[in-house]
């Protein structure tokens, strides 16, 4: 497990804070920006980004590698973005990032509207119950799609 990464278990997976799954990059105080900042997200097999907002920041993540789903609003409703998607999250917005795969870590950059990159950032342990009953499901659904281009691909080589 990376060192810029300590889950903390749920029964429906592991849910992090923020602190525990983004590296910032450059914000203020290391480049001389005056709106804008970004960082590196790790999310390890089964772990989640805990849900929070961000009064006035704007966010936008680009998933590099791996499969995720965003959970938004108060339903935590799911969205499920590829490699190479960008999300964009509206400042007040609640969010949680779910990484579907058991063993698999997820590579994303985040880039926000705040300077110092994490000085807006509200955790909402409120959505935490809604979160993780959503989680079992989206990580079955993801498996037995795996599993399902899996044996496709065996049968027509």
């Amino acid at each position: 497990m990376d060192t810029t990464t300590t889950p903390i278990l749920s029964a429906a997976g592991d849910l992090a804070g923020e602190d525990e799954t983004l590296k910032p990059i450059l914000r203020a105080g290391i480049v001389p920006t005056r709106s804008l900042s970004g960082g590196r997200m790790h999310l390890p097999g089964a772990t989640t980004l805990a849900p929070q907002r961000h009064d006035t920041t704007e966010t936008a993540i680009a998933v590099i590698s791996g499969h995720v789903a965003v959970l938004s609003g108060a339903a935590m409703q799911a969205f499920h973005p590829q490699a190479g998607d960008m999300i964009y999250i509206p400042a007040t917005l609640p969010y949680a990032v779910v990484n579907l795969s058991n063993n698999a870590s997820v590579l994303a950059l985040v880039f926000r509207t705040d300077p110092g990159f994490d000085t807006d950032v509200h955790r909402m342990p409120e959505l935490d119950h809604a979160a993780r009953e959503k989680i079992p499901d989206l990580r079955r659904t993801h498996h037995k799609a795996l599993l399902s281009r899996r044996s496709a691909r065996a049968r027509h080589p």
